[in-house]
């Protein structure tokens, strides 16, 4: 059966219409709205379709018209890079941010250490994130990470030192499928503003070097020919007057993902619904003005970066869990904080989606939780952490007391401390908890969950330590616009759009599980900054 464009709505919300030329463009003659299709047009008005996926009157009227080689829409991790190489290779470079300042979030950067990996190890590390990614990585945007990543980060850190904002290395061996995979990250955590200090430094050495910064300018839709080729960028002011920035040579989209966009949320990542929303900057209305101009969006999955507790508690080992009423919930081998969000939806759904702290929950840890860890750790290097980064856990940052009784007390003022609204926990409750479990661990075998054996350690002979868990923050979505191996946005059929790129969250297909993997601590922020580093040379060398 042929699957036509109309169908490709129903399955991926595909935007319906490009977005009109404007006539100040050499050559250009703008469409009309009779020209443009709509989705009355082509049958799909009635489908259900949010107002963000309706095609717009086309904007015309310009209080002025700005010609550059290249124009970036968007000022963080992937936008700053793509400027340096555009700019670096040449380029007129124009980069247009929707708030007053470059943004990014995020503390640490991930590269692979090109000195110390061969090649079948780099592929090892690619075929890892595929399979991390449930099969669904494009292999060359991934590649394209794995062979630039480093120079990518190296010049990244080099620039932001020139401001005074230094990283520290993290490094680390990731080993599969019997390859050791060198890996290196940027590390922000020790500086106040952490990674925006970065970003902050890094755009003004930009615009000292030639670059054109454009705050408070977010773009609102993108400039086409009659040919469908992107030509330019329309922006908006803070006084509601539009600005045409014309690209000879295309217009990149870095403009991250739609995590603060509730109607998109709900559309493209519904299982997102109480979870507490991390900016209020990434609206995604860029990303809209690329659908509008003929992009799809990815029409998988749409990965979840779902995050919580601080590193201090953030110990990833498969010891009691327990909910916020002291009862047991889960088969703990799925400790990593990324998946915790997976089992806390039925916790949301009892608050109504109305208090994201209702997906939280406390890991009862046995005194002797340390002389378990190499062991575990050797066994399933997956899935076993007290690190983030370099940063270790501190016991002395949990909960505490010499009973169960009392750790059940304490654990109630930690929760009404941080305004964790429904905890109640009971002692006697808590105690036939833990004796329950433990009855369990003597026995070798769980029949509650059916945990490992080797995992079931008793909760006995104090102290008692409870560590509060739990994902609740949504940080970032990393599924964006369909894009090929030069990071080109596709359309309908699946074809390059001439003049319009993507990179970092605004492109798809480099994640593709429900989650986002952890186990290569940065990748996200080092993606971000190399895509956007390896698309800008590429953009101004056409």
């Amino acid at each position: 059966m042929e699957v036509t464009r109309r169908d490709l709505f129903k399955f991926t919300g595909l935007a319906a219409a490009g977005v009109v030329g404007a006539s100040a463009l050499a050559g250009c003659a703008p469409k009309t709205a009779a020209e443009t299709a709509t989705l009355a047009d082509t049958g799909s008005a009635d489908a259900g379709l949010p107002a963000f996926l309706q095609a717009p009157e086309p904007i015309t009227d310009f209080a002025d018209t700005r010609e550059y080689d290249v124009v970036v829409v968007g000022a963080g991790e992937s936008g700053l890079s793509a400027v340096h190489t555009a700019l670096e290779a040449g380029a007129r470079v124009a980069c247009v941010q929707n708030i007053n300042a470059a943004q990014t979030t995020g503390n640490m950067a991930a590269s692979i250490d090109l000195t110390q990996t061969d090649e079948a190890a780099v592929q090892a590390c690619v075929s890892f994130i595929n399979w991390k990614s449930d099969y669904r990585s494009n292999r060359d945007l991934v590649n394209i990470w794995a062979h630039n990543s480093q120079e990518a980060l190296a010049w990244w850190a080099e620039e932001a030192a020139k401001g005074g904002v230094e990283s520290k290395p993290h490094d680390a061996v990731l080993s599969y499928n019997g390859y050791d995979i060198h890996l290196h990250a940027n590390t922000y955590f020790h500086v106040e503003g952490n990674h925006n200090a970065a970003a902050t430094v890094i755009a003004e050495n930009l615009a000292a070097a030639g670059a054109e910064f454009f705050y408070n300018m977010p773009c609102k839709q993108l400039a086409t020919d009659e040919s469908g080729a992107v030509t330019g960028a329309i922006c908006e002011d803070a006084d509601g007057a539009h600005h045409l920035f014309t690209a000879t040579k295309g217009v990149i989209l870095a403009c991250g993902d739609y995590s603060s966009n509730q109607e998109m949320l709900d559309y493209y990542a519904p299982d997102t619904k109480g979870f507490s929303l991390f900016t209020d900057f990434r609206d995604g209305s860029a990303l809209v003005a690329g659908m509008n101009a003929g992009a799809i969006m990815t029409p998988h999955t749409h990965t979840k970066m779902i995050h919580g507790e601080p590193a201090a508690v953030r110990l990833e080992m498969p010891f009691l869990f327990v909910d916020q009423e002291g009862n047991r919930f889960m088969d703990e081998t799925c400790c990593r904080m990324g998946y915790m969000n997976n089992f806390a939806r039925p916790y949301l759904a009892k608050a109504g989606f109305t208090d994201s702290t209702a997906a939280k929950f406390f890991s009862l840890v046995p005194a002797n939780w340390e002389s378990f860890y190499e062991e575990w750790k050797a066994a399933s290097p997956y899935d076993i952490s007290q690190y983030n980064g370099d940063n270790k856990v501190n016991p002395e940052k949990w909960i505490t007391a010499d009973t169960i009784e009392g750790l059940a007390e304490a654990m109630n003022a930690y929760a009404a401390e941080n305004d964790w609204k429904l905890t109640n926990i009971d002692a006697a409750a808590l105690a036939d908890t833990v004796a329950r479990y433990n009855e369990l661990c003597a026995a070798g075998r769980d029949e509650d969950f059916g945990k490992a054996a080797k995992y079931l350690v008793p909760i006995e002979g104090g102290p008692y330590y409870a560590i509060p868990r739990g994902s609740n923050k949504l940080p970032a979505i990393l599924g964006g616009l369909v894009v090929d191996s030069n990071h080109q946005c596709l359309n309908g059929e699946f074809e390059p759009i001439s003049g319009l790129y993507a990179v970092g969250n605004a492109s798809g297909q480099f994640f593709g599980g429900v989650d986002y993997p952890m186990d290569i601590e940065g990748l996200s922020i080092g993606r971000a900054i190399t895509s956007g580093y390896y698309t800008g040379r590429l953009v101004a060398s056409l």
